[in-house]
């Protein structure tokens, strides 16, 4: 705070220049947080953006760097940058945390060198907003406690801001100086009269009420709610007032930001509710919150537990009861029996209280008349009230408790307890069961109890009382069956809080015929559903659905998706089996959902594949019960049909395994032969099923050929019934090229490229077979964009800059153009293959730092389900980036360790192969010659005589004339590149391109030809024998 100063070990560093100040601020603001690139350029270069944005940071990075020497605290991340330093190293991040107690860490005003940059004057703007609240809030303290308070400065400095003035003339007033107090008051009320036409505030009223009358206690005249909730944030929930609140024995965990939020609400708002469905923590979280305020210097907080009602006229006397009016009559005026309300309202009169009205769900009426009429009559009351569904009444201010955050599947032990539902159960378990730990061995079925329980406090509490006796295995192994399962809850709780079924059950009773009906029937929904879905599906009416929201049966997210806690959807589910409706909506719900994606499919290649993507996307969890049930059944039409249809959805994202899972198990019960008018959906499910085991067909010649004559087959009986999906029709093509067939490929590629059909014309260009060129990627980006598939024109771009790249000819626009392909819709596995092309992309033109950028978004996707084959290409693609980095050390500890990947991988052979020759060249960089040619050697014998796999016969050989160069021999090495040149689709790597120069450099363009026509006429035995 002030102008901007850096601070290294030895003193001051100096950074020049207005930007290259105004990037350190913008990265210093962030500290530790990724700052996207984009960002940076509009801060920058606001009104003036260079051509180059991306180029022109970075030069400015490099320029920041070297200013920092020997600091190495500017990152690089995906999307942007990073100051690589702790908040509390940041001055006006140290200030934030501090909850602006740390006036002493100001200097100046803030950034006051860097006004010029529009969005760091905001910036400034806003820090000195909050310097003026933190001085403010010390003032109040001061005052509070009887010491003396200076505010002239900061008064003639601000004259317009009346709190500052309020506290200033109370200050000068609690000294003795009333006149100046008041001299004070009028000079501010005429500069708001004259500046902004207004008359002062409540506040600056209260305080000049305060002088005149002498009664200058403190900064509010008293201990008002502000006041209040400062104290109880201090306090720690240390209980100093009058009421019945008791302390817990237990602690709250995990609720640490809605007790600030709560405390700061009821600051503001006299009613506040919080909802959620039973078992969410809402009394616990409302006691927390009651004892924390009781602490901030309240007149009182009663809690009044409702529960105990049973009619809505027991309420009065629960609530005399809870403030103790029944046995002390002569706290209160009047007589209890003519109006009992009126007793409490005249005890609460004028006294700054909190009152909870606890579990007012079964008694929402009767507790919103109460909470109203207490409200008007007493001005000072606050109200916080815990139910299922909303009072609804004026003023309300709902504060929804959501579950406890559980870890994402895969987390590790150390990640897993950081979360709010993890460290619950682990408290409750090590009470249960001394000695529990979280581990390696037991993360994953505490990671998957706590989701499958939602995160649900009662419900992880239950669980947890459960591994006293069981493992966390064996109980994550059984949840299915929770509602037997977690029971023997606290014997002191009420009943309904004793079992997890009873806590549904209560809040089923509570609802009527229409909204059961409805509930049950909203159990077939996996993972949700639209407004459009549940009329369709279910016949229910918004309204009622609405009301189910209302008393928290329902969630309904900013997307407008209805769902239900899994608890919930399981207890939901029993009653319409006990109905008798179960097997007639989960049908319905089956049929909606085949009619969906259906009319999703064609939509998938025009420009409207995206928002249907996402909306497929967010059925998926829909998509696999439907299908479930379609095969438990044994719907066969059925389940052809909604396999075939999501097959498209699948392959687009990239979930092949997914999809071949599944159509295996229609085609079995499908059986060997399509039914009459399913030969589309058969074959498509065939499809799903053959690309699948492509991997392990490779080395099998035979088998290839009979998943080609099959594909044949199938696709003839689809076309004699009707029109056939493109994509169908294209692996036909694929399927005679691994066949071997290549005129029947390339024959197939022509026709559809020159048929009517857009999409298919430019699949097949793009695809290309033998003949894939250059020009035909050209055309099939032209035909995507026209159709405005983003997921056609994305690959096509990749295509031609794959190829473009290999001729060492830039890509730069076609990289800057593809987009979507690693969107939060594609799968894992797909979303890496990308980042890895397009690091290598990058590479090749020289943006080492953009590769690095792509790999590293790449690693941060891979977690438990990441498939073993997109490890490998990624750590392979990793350890060939840190070669070009000159990290050679690093890149061989890299392919070490890929090598036992290698047995989980189909196809295995190209792997293999790719693996030793990869680890070859990184050895041969090092000066490990001979071990560098143990490792292609280990290649080549891998290779064998495959004819399909001849590209990978090229690199292997150039990785021997690269090992050959290293060991001095530049003969050999270019006989080796010959021979590598010679084979159909030779290596293009650019490290074989700058091998062949050295070479042709070293020897002479003559006798380098000479060698080089050598290596090309050599027999694979010859080569075979030349490399030992």
């Amino acid at each position: 705070m002030g102008p901007l100063e850096v601070e290294g070990d030895g003193g001051p560093i100096v950074v020049k220049g207005l930007r290259l100040r105004a990037l350190l601020a913008v990265l210093a603001l962030e500290a530790g947080h990724t700052v996207t690139s984009e960002r940076l350029i509009d801060t920058l270069w606001p009104d003036d953006p260079p051509v180059n944005g991306p180029n022109a940071l970075q030069t400015l990075v490099k320029r920041l760097r070297a200013a920092l020497r020997p600091y190495d605290v500017v990152e690089s991340r995906p999307g942007g940058y990073a100051l690589s330093v702790r908040a509390e190293d940041v001055d006006a991040l140290l200030f934030r945390r501090t909850a602006g107690e740390g006036l002493e860490l100001w200097r100046g005003p803030a950034l006051a060198d860097l006004l010029a940059v529009p969005r760091l004057a905001n910036v400034a703007a806003r820090l000195e907003e909050e310097r003026l609240a933190a001085v403010e809030t010390r003032a109040g303290q001061r005052l509070a406690a009887g010491l003396p308070v200076d505010l002239s400065a900061e008064v003639a400095a601000h004259p317009l801001r009346e709190r500052l003035c309020a506290l200033a003339m109370r200050a000068l007033a609690a000294s003795g100086r009333q006149a100046e107090a008041l001299e004070l008051y009028e000079r501010t009320r005429r500069t708001l009269a004259d500046e902004l036409g207004v008359d002062p505030g409540d506040e600056l009223r209260a305080a000049h009420l305060a002088v005149v009358s002498g009664a200058v206690v403190g900064p509010f005249g008293g201990a008002g709610w502000g006041d209040v909730q400062a104290r109880a944030v201090r306090a720690g929930g240390v209980v100093g007032s009058a009421g019945n609140v008791r302390v817990p024995r237990t602690r709250l965990i995990g609720r640490e930001t809605e007790l600030e939020q709560l405390s700061g609400l009821l600051t503001q708002a006299r009613l506040v509710t919080l909802v959620g469905p039973g078992g969410a923590g809402k009394t616990r979280l409302a006691t927390e919150v009651a004892l924390r305020m009781g602490a901030g210097g309240l007149d009182g907080v009663w809690m009044v537990e409702l529960a105990s009602a049973g009619e809505p006229e027991d309420v009065a006397g629960v609530l005399l009861g809870a403030l103790g009016l029944r046995e002390d009559p002569s706290r209160y005026g009047g007589s209890v029996e003519e109006d009992p309300v009126a007793a409490v309202a005249a005890t609460l009169a004028g006294r700054r209280a909190l009152l909870v009205l606890d579990n007012c769900e079964h008694l929402v009426e009767a507790a919103a008349v109460l909470a109203e009429r207490l409200l008007t009559e007493c001005p000072e009351l606050r109200v916080l009230a815990t139910s299922r569904e909303p009072l609804s009444v004026p003023g309300e201010h709902l504060a929804p408790v959501p579950p406890l955050e559980a870890p994402p599947l895969g987390a590790d032990a150390e990640a897993a307890g950081a979360y709010p539902s993890v460290r619950l159960l682990l408290d409750r378990a090590t009470a249960a069961r001394p000695g529990f730990a979280l581990d390696a061995a037991n993360v994953a079925a505490v990671v998957a109890l706590c989701r499958r329980l939602d995160g649900m406090p009662l419900a992880i509490e239950l669980a947890a009382a459960r591994l006293r006796t069981m493992t966390p295995g064996q109980l994550a192994d059984r949840i299915d069956d929770r509602f037997r399962l977690l029971t023997g809850g606290s014997r002191t709780a009420l009943p309904r809080q004793q079992t997890l079924r009873a806590v549904v059950e209560w809040s089923w009773e509570l609802l009527d015929d229409e909204e059961r009906a409805l509930a049950g029937r909203l159990g077939v929904f996996a993972g949700g559903a639209t407004l459009e879905a549940v009329e369709q599906v279910c016949a229910g009416a918004a309204g009622v659905l609405g009301a189910l929201a209302d008393k928290s049966l329902v969630q309904v997210s900013s997307e407008g998706r209805y769902s239900m806690l899994e608890t919930i959807r399981a207890y939901a589910l029993e009653r319409l089996e006990e109905s008798g409706e179960a097997g007639a909506y989960r049908r319905r719900h089956a049929a909606y959902l085949r009619d969906l994606v259906e009319r999703a499919t064609p939509e998938l290649r025009t420009d409207a594949q995206i928002g249907w993507v996402e909306r497929l996307a967010a059925e998926r969890d829909d998509f696999a019960a439907a299908l479930r049930w379609a095969l438990d059944v044994r719907d066969t039409e059925l389940a052809l049909r909604l396999c075939a249809g999501l097959n498209w959805y699948w392959w687009m994202c990239g979930y092949r395994g997914e999809s071949a899972a599944w159509a295996a198990q229609v085609l079995e019960l499908a059986g060997d032969t399509p039914p009459p008018g399913l030969a589309e959906a058969y074959a498509a499910c065939a499809f799903a099923c053959g690309v699948d085991g492509l991997g392990e067909l490779s080395d099998d010649r035979d088998g290839l050929i009979e998943l080609w004559e099959s594909t044949e087959r199938l696709i003839e009986a689809a076309e004699r019934e009707g029109p056939v999906h493109p994509l169908l029709r294209l692996g036909r093509a694929v399927t005679a090229a691994m066949a071997g067939f290549d005129e029947r490929a390339t024959e197939l590629l022509d026709s559809y490229a020159a048929g009517d059909d857009l999409w298919l014309a430019s699949s097949a260009l793009m695809v290309g077979g033998p003949a894939r060129s250059e020009e035909k990627l050209e055309r099939a980006v032209a035909g995507f964009r026209k159709l405005g598939d983003r997921w056609g024109l994305n690959e096509a771009l990749l295509g031609l800059a794959e190829l473009r790249a290999s001729r060492g000819a830039p890509t730069d626009d076609l990289i800057a153009g593809t987009r979507s392909l690693t969107g939060a819709w594609v799968s894992g596995d797909e979303a890496i293959y990308t980042l890895v092309r397009l690091a290598d992309l990058r590479a090749r033109g020289g943006d080492l730092d953009g590769a690095g950028a792509d790999l590293a978004r790449a690693r941060a996707g891979v977690d438990g389900e990441t498939a073993a084959y997109a490890r490998l290409l990624l750590g392979q693609t990793e350890a060939l980036h840190a070669c070009r980095r000159g990290a050679v050390d690093e890149a061989l500890a890299r392919y070490r360790s890929l090598f036992e990947l290698l047995p989980e991988v189909v196809p295995v052979v190209p792997f293999t192969v790719m693996l030793h020759t990869s680890y070859g060249r990184a050895l041969a960089l090092s000066g490990d010659v001979e071990a560098a040619m143990e490792q292609h050697r280990a290649a080549l014998k891998a290779l064998g005589r495959r004819d399909q796999d001849r590209p990978l016969l090229s690199a292997v050989l150039a990785g021997f004339g690269l090992a050959e160069q290293a060991r001095g021999d530049q003969e050999r090495a270019a006989v080796l590149f010959g021979a590598a040149a010679a084979i159909e689709l030779p290596d293009d790597l650019p490290e074989t391109a700058e091998g062949t120069r050295a070479a042709r450099a070293a020897l002479g363009e003559a006798r380098f030809a000479e060698c080089f026509a050598h290596g090309a006429a050599m027999s694979q035995r010859e080569l075979a024998a030349m490399v030992g």
